[in-house]
C-alpha cells in the first residue's frame, strides 16, 4: 500500500477527526506465489537480536534482546528514534488504540513499571514518556500475559489475580488467589485448573457475563496449554492429543496429531494455529483447516485476521494456510511482524528489517 492513504488519515486527524488510528481497514489478498521485498531498513543496533517488531501507520517499532526499543519512521526515510535510555530494560511492547505501551524493569530492583508513548507524538518525532498503572506494584516474575484484543494485562500478587486495562489505566477485575490452582487469561476469561490423582478439574470465569463453567478431564499428566477461541477451550495435556471443548455443549473433539510443537493465538482471539510433528499445521477456528509445513520452526504474526507464519530458515511464508516464497534470501530470520495500516509484513534478520508486500 502506498503512503497516500496514511497521509489522508493523518491530515483528517489534524483537521479534527476524532476517529482512532484504526481507520485503514481494506483487506489485502496475496495472490502471487512469491512475496516481494519493497525496502530493507538497517537497524540502529546492528549486533542485537530483535525479539519483537510491529508497526502502525508510518511507524515501525522494534524491541531487541537487550531491552532497547527503537522507532523507525517511513516518512523520514526510516530514521531511527531511540525510545529507551541506557539504564532501561524493556521486556514487552504492545500497541493500544492510540499508544505504544512498554513493560520495563526497574534498574534498582526486580520490579516492573508501565509507560506509554502517544503515536501522534512519535509521528512528530517527539519522545514523551508517560507512566501508567502507577498503582501496580509487582515483580517481573508476577507478570503473566497481555491480552492484545482487549488491551489488558494479567498478573498475580501475593493474594490475588488482577486484570488491568492499559487503555483506560484502571483495574478491571480482581480474583482471590489459590496457591493450589494454576491460571491463564484468554479471550477475556480467567481459566483455572487443578490436577488431582488422575483427574484435572477446570473452571472458566467470564467476568462480563458473570458466569462460571466447570468440567473435568481424565488424565495422569499435566496441562501444558489452555486457551479459549470462540467459546471453545483448547486444551493440551502432556503426551496427549489436542482437545477442543465446546464451552456451550461440552462436546469434545480430538485433534489426533499429538502435542503441538508450536502453538500461536491470533490477536483477535478468533482462531489459533498449531504446528505438529507430522509436517502439518492446523488453523483452529469453528472448523479445522489443515496445511503443510516444510520447516522445523516458524515465527508468527497476524494481519487483519490472517495468520502469518514465516519459516525460521526463510524457506517460505504461509499466509492463512497458503505457502508463498520470497524474492530474496534472508540468512536467519530473528522475528516477523505486521502493520495493519500499511498491510506490510516485516521480516527481521541480524542488522536489517525487510519490508515485504
Amino acid at each position: 500500500m502506498s503512503k497516500y492513504p496514511i497521509t489522508v488519515c493523518l491530515l483528517n486527524r489534524e483537521l479534527g477527526d476524532t476517529q482512532s488510528f484504526n481507520t485503514l481497514e481494506a483487506k489485502k489478498y496475496w495472490s502471487s506465489s512469491k512475496l516481494t521485498k519493497k525496502v530493507t531498513i538497517p537497524t540502529l543496533h546492528q549486533s542485537a537480536s530483535l525479539i519483537w517488531v510491529s508497526g502502525r501507520l508510518n511507524l515501525i517499532i522494534t524491541l531487541d534482546s537487550r531491552g532497547r526499543v527503537v522507532c523507525y519512521d517511513a516518512f523520514r526515510d526510516y530514521k531511527p528514534l531511540s525510545l529507551t535510555c541506557p539504564s532501561e530494560h524493556v521486556y514487552k511492547c504492545m500497541f493500544t488504540e492510540n499508544d505504544l505501551v512498554l513493560i520495563c524493569k526497574s534498574s534498582e530492583n526486580n520490579s516492573i513499571f508501565f509507560v506509554k508513548f502517544s503515536l501522534a507524538d512519535l509521528q512528530a518525532d517527539k519522545v514523551q514518556k508517560v507512566r501508567i498503572l502507577e498503582d501496580v506494584k509487582i515483580c517481573l516474575n508476577n507478570f503473566i500475559e497481555f491480552d492484545e484484543k482487549s488491551t489488558t494485562v494479567f498478573f498475580e500478587t501475593n493474594t490475588n489475580l488482577q486484570v488491568w486495562s492499559l487503555q483506560d489505566n484502571c483495574l478491571l477485575y480482581s480474583f482471590p488467589k489459590n496457591h493450589d490452582l494454576k491460571f491463564a487469561f484468554s479471550s477475556g476469561c480467567l481459566i483455572y485448573w487443578q490436577k488431582n490423582t488422575n483427574i484435572t478439574s477446570i473452571g472458566v470465569i467470564n467476568p462480563i457475563a458473570q458466569s462460571c463453567k466447570q468440567f473435568s478431564l481424565v488424565s495422569d499428566n499435566e496441562i501444558c496449554l489452555c486457551d479459549i477461541i470462540q467459546d471453545q477451550m483448547i486444551v493440551c495435556i502432556n503426551g496427549c492429543h489436542l482437545q477442543i471443548i465446546d464451552l456451550n455443549t461440552y462436546q469434545t473433539r480430538h485433534l489426533k496429531k499429538g502435542t503441538p510443537k508450536q502453538y500461536f493465538q491470533m490477536t483477535n482471539c478468533e482462531a489459533s494455529i498449531g504446528i505438529f510433528n507430522d509436517g502439518t499445521g492446523v488453523i483452529i477456528d469453528k472448523e479445522l483447516r489443515e496445511f503443510k509445513v516444510s520447516d522445523q520452526g516458524y515465527l508468527f504474526a497476524d494481519l487483519l485476521g490472517k495468520s502469518i507464519l514465516c519459516s525460521a530458515q526463510g524457506k517460505e511464508i504461509i499466509i492463512d494456510g497458503e505457502a508463498h516464497g520470497m524474492n530474496f534470501s534472508p540468512k536467519k530470520i530473528q522475528q516477523i511482524g505486521c502493520n495493519p495500516d500499511t498491510q506490510d509484513i516485516y521480516v527481521a534478520e541480524k542488522g536489517a528489517i525487510h519490508v515485504v508486500d
